[in-house]
């Protein structure tokens, strides 16, 4: 029997292309906010929580709250209801050195998710393809990959994922700089520094997943 699954987070860069690898209920905001009270009467098998506040500028300087409530308690939401049912979170490689606000939430995301008997915490990092930027970093290091890669190695995790075991992983293609990845679809890409970045931003984010 093909398993229920229930995606949140549909209409995102990574659901649209899960949906070519994982059957299931793709639910985006509009049909599902994961922060009131759930509703859903159908029954699911597994739970893969994808959908996530990711706008790391806004978090740090607009939008704390709007953060909080997506990335912690509206995971927290989806834990207690779902308490029974095998649940997948997708977190960030960011959240192992959580130095941001959008980090410290995903972190925290991770901590209650944890508290589910039967949980899969998988952190990654995806980038649009092609590389949508002029510069890229030659200092921050990564086992990310592009979206299209990264769903197709996520769908084959969770459907060998064996639904009993409590784990915590990386996903991704093997280490490397920001700046090779991202060379791979835009050759002429140029090398900039994340202290370029803080100092432009007075933003801090991660020299390493490690």
């Amino acid at each position: 029997m093909r398993n229920k699954i229930l995606i949140t987070g549909g209409d995102g860069k990574l659901a649209t292309e899960l949906k070519k690898h994982l059957k299931g209920d793709y639910l985006n905001k509009k049909d599902f906010d994961f922060t009131k009270l759930i509703m859903l009467k159908k029954k699911y098998d597994l739970i893969v929580h994808a959908g996530a506040y990711t706008n790391v500028k806004k978090a740090e300087f607009e939008e704390k709250k709007e953060c909080f409530m997506a990335n912690v308690y509206g995971t927290f939401n989806l834990v207690q209801h779902y308490k029974d049912i095998p649940f997948v979170f997708i977190s960030t490689e960011y959240a192992h050195n959580p130095i941001s606000v959008y980090a410290v939430t995903k972190k925290l995301g991770e901590e209650v998710v944890k508290t589910h008997p039967n949980h899969l915490i998988i952190r990654t990092l995806f980038k649009p393809n092609p590389f949508p930027f002029p510069r890229a970093y030659k200092d921050q290091y990564t086992q990310g990959d592009y979206v299209d890669v990264i769903a197709k190695l996520l769908a084959r995790r969770i459907k060998k994922w064996n639904k009993k075991t409590c784990k915590l992983e990386y996903l991704g293609t093997g280490r490397k700089t920001m700046f090779e990845l991202a060379k791979r679809t835009c050759p002429d890409v140029e090398p900039n520094s994340i202290y370029d970045y803080m100092k432009e931003t007075g933003l801090f984010i991660p020299k390493d997943y490690e």
